[in-house]
């Protein structure tokens, strides 16, 4: 017997509410606080949250924007059946700000963009990536990062064998 059509529209909207509701933790937000960023009814961000209703861009962008997150991260988390996606890319907007690179190298090389072989895109994307690492690793040993975590540490409880 096959399933019933609107099962992946089902499987859509629980993967929607299910990523909108981990961007809401992440960001340590409230219903109330996304519904009047996003300028719209708390109702009509509940029933968005829970994936009522269509699947709506406008909805997404406007969360995205409450939020501070990457709108195209959480149109991927759903398409791909990934919330992650949209964690990973929110607070860099990492796919955001890729879409502002294509749309760049677009105006740069115009119609020609088609004939870039897919395999000369990946080639691209790994320099970046090995780029991007570099950058991390250099972080990682700079003291930006050092004082990121001294002041992380000071907000952790005082150790239990200490007296008052």
């Amino acid at each position: 017997m096959l399933s019933s059509p609107t099962a992946p529209l089902a499987r859509q909207a629980r993967l929607l509410s299910r990523t909108l509701k981990e961007v809401k933790k992440e960001r340590r937000m409230t219903s109330i606080e996304i519904a009047l960023k996003m300028g719209v009814a708390l109702r009509t961000y509940q029933d968005f949250e829970k994936g009522k209703g269509d699947f709506d861009l406008w909805k997404i962008r406007r969360f995205a924007k409450a939020t501070r997150s990457d709108a195209i991260g959480i149109v991927l988390a759903v398409m791909y059946g990934n919330p992650r996606i949209a964690i990973i890319t929110m607070r860099s907007k990492f796919l955001m700000t890729g879409w502002l690179g294509f749309m760049e190298m677009w105006r740069a090389l115009g119609d020609r963009l088609h004939l870039i072989p897919a395999s000369q895109v990946l080639l691209a994307l790994r320099k970046v990536a090995e780029h991007l690492r570099d950058y991390l690793d250099r972080r990682a040993d700079s003291m930006e990062a050092w004082l990121e975590t001294s002041l992380d540490e000071l907000y952790e409880d005082p150790t239990d064998g200490e007296e008052d």
